[in-house]
């Protein structure tokens, strides 16, 4: 019997296609473990709510009590425990090896992972709903939303950084992909749903339920799909479920006190979150910033309007666009009444964006793709050249005037150290990032996938190459240093000093540092004065106190700490 050479031929096919897809799978998966791992540890707290929250984990290490949450001594009720938690458990389990700070961190990386791994669940589940989808769009649709997170500027050091928005980023990818999943599976989808409201609650706080719980209301409003009475049901076990969940906690305050409880109960109040006296302001903040936070979703959201305003692919009604649409839009009205909106909490918003972006990647005009691919090849490769000369520069010749300039920085003469891993990962990941943009078959996913490589590549330079400069300059250990003899005297009273840095002081220096304003700062022999740059001029001798000793962050004029002592009579 004659052998089946065209049956030979096409397995022979299959089998190659196959081993190519499993390759590319892998590099998927190592890049968004690269773009996780960097940065992650090697460098202190810095100012917001890394401080804060490493500081909140590293009081619960000490005092061994999960339970209630403490900020230099007292209960912190802003945000829930989960995030400190979790960065608590990590601080325990791998601090012999890692610096307390830096094991905390892996908590962020763990959000981070389960936020990629959430909206790439999402967007393939809602890729199944695309009206001329093929094969392979479900595909596609898994990881192109995961590649325009990791591309986005917004994300550029935020992500890394351990905070309450994070395990809030990660709740809501969980959700999308819970009210996506409603229209197949729906008691499966209750209980994930379940867990991202529980998840949103501890890591932010009950102000979470809004990104959720009003588009899961809107969905039935806007599409037959979820008219369904599964979808109740769907409704019914997240609610129940996520209830008793979220019970647990304030009812182990109240059990601990009722003081605790109360205090909790006056920080979950609306008034708290959604003040809605700045909505004006908060909305030209977002009319200024939130076109570079969300680069590169905007273009791309913009090109999917334009097409599915033409009537194209069912228009706007397909739970591709719906869903993460009605997420995005409350997440623009919750932006718009907090008090004061920072890019920290705008970019919450990039997980509905994503998945908004990535819809219409594949019908994008070839000169759009082409000039997408061209400006991220020509930006990164112009950044990597420029940070890879400046370093080199500042190894032999020290950092020059100019770029002290350019960076902002007041100390002219900077040297870093070689360090042969830092230099060999920042080696490896600029060779690897010229092997990927070479020109290759040309295709609009590999434009995202092209940028989201070279923002891994600028992150992953200043993430090994540049981190001891960038964590000298926004480190605040050389002024807890100045701090650190005078930690027997008991408190310190402060002025104009923010609550994080406070935090950093009392990580390093275990100073308490209380506000002025506090009827107990009154007994404090010591005072530390924060002057910022419009005040630096002034520094001089308080009435009642003598000037002990003032420093600042190095290479740093916008502020400046000074330590008094009251003056005996």
């Amino acid at each position: 019997m004659p052998l089946d050479f065209p049956h030979i031929s096409r397995l022979e096919t299959r089998v190659s296609l196959d081993r190519w897809q499993t390759l590319k799978l892998g590099g998927l998966v190592l890049l968004c473990l690269a773009w996780v791992a960097l940065g992650l540890v090697g460098h202190a707290p810095w100012k917001g709510e890394d401080a804060r929250t490493i500081v909140i984990a590293w009081e619960m290490v000490n005092t061994g009590d999960l339970l209630v949450p403490l900020l230099i001594g007292e209960p912190y009720f802003v945000y829930g425990p989960l995030v400190a938690q979790l960065a608590a458990v990590a601080m325990k389990m791998a601090t012999p090896w890692l610096a307390p700070h830096d094991a905390a961190r892996l908590a962020a990386g763990l959000l981070l992972l389960i936020m990629l791994g959430c909206v790439s669940m999402a967007g393939h589940e809602l890729g199944r709903y695309h009206k001329n989808s093929g094969k392979s769009d479900g595909k596609a649709q898994r990881w192109l939303p995961m590649l325009i997170l990791i591309g986005s500027v917004g994300l550029f050091e935020r992500a890394h950084q351990l905070s309450p928005q994070l395990g809030l980023m990660a709740a809501i990818a969980l959700g999308m992909w819970a009210l996506a999943l409603a229209l197949r599976r729906p008691g499966f989808a209750g209980v994930l749903l379940g867990g991202a409201l529980t998840m949103g609650a501890f890591s932010y706080s009950l102000a979470a339920w809004f990104w959720l719980l009003l588009p899961a209301l809107l969905l039935p409003c806007l599409h037959s799909g979820w008219r369904q009475k599964s979808y109740l049901a769907t409704l019914g076990i997240a609610l129940v479920l996520a209830t008793v969940l979220c019970a647990l906690w304030p009812l182990g305050l109240y059990q601990r006190s009722p003081e605790l409880f109360a205090q909790w109960w006056a920080a979950q109040c609306p008034s708290v979150w959604w003040t809605g006296q700045r909505t004006v302001e908060n909305l030209g903040w977002l009319w200024r910033n939130l076109p570079w936070v969300a680069f590169p979703a905007w273009p791309l959201i913009l090109w999917l309007v334009w097409i599915r305003a033409r009537g194209f692919n069912d228009g706007f009604r397909t739970p591709q666009v719906i869903l993460p649409m009605c997420v995005a839009v409350t997440g623009v009205v919750a932006l718009l009444l907090v008090p004061d909106v920072r890019p920290i909490e705008a970019m919450v918003l990039l997980v509905p964006l994503a998945l908004l972006a990535a819809i219409e990647v594949e019908t994008l005009p070839r000169g759009g793709s082409a000039g997408l691919d061209w400006f991220g090849i020509l930006t990164f490769g112009l950044a990597a050249i420029a940070l890879w000369f400046f370093w080199w520069d500042a190894y032999i010749n020290g950092l020059g005037s100019y770029a002290a300039e350019l960076f902002r920085d007041a100390e002219v003469g900077y040297q870093p150290t070689f360090r042969l891993r830092g230099a060999s990962v920042s080696l490896f990941l600029t060779v690897l990032w010229i092997l990927l943009v070479r020109p290759a078959r040309q295709s609009n996913q590999r434009a995202v996938l092209n940028w989201a490589v070279g923002m891994m590549l600028i992150w992953g330079l200043v993430a090994t190459m540049w981190m001891p400069y960038v964590d000298s300059r926004r480190s605040y250990e050389v002024v807890a240093k100045m701090l650190r003899p005078y930690a027997a005297e008991g408190c310190v009273a402060s002025r104009e000093v923010g609550e994080a840095q406070r935090a950093i002081f009392y990580y390093y220096a275990q100073v308490k540092t209380l506000p002025e304003q506090k009827p107990a700062a009154t007994t404090c022999s010591l005072l530390l004065v924060q002057y910022d740059a419009t005040n630096l001029q002034n520094v001089s001798e308080l009435e009642g106190f003598e000037m002990l000793k003032s420093g600042s962050r190095y290479g740093d004029d916008t502020e400046m700490y000074v330590l008094y002592r009251k003056a005996e009579l």
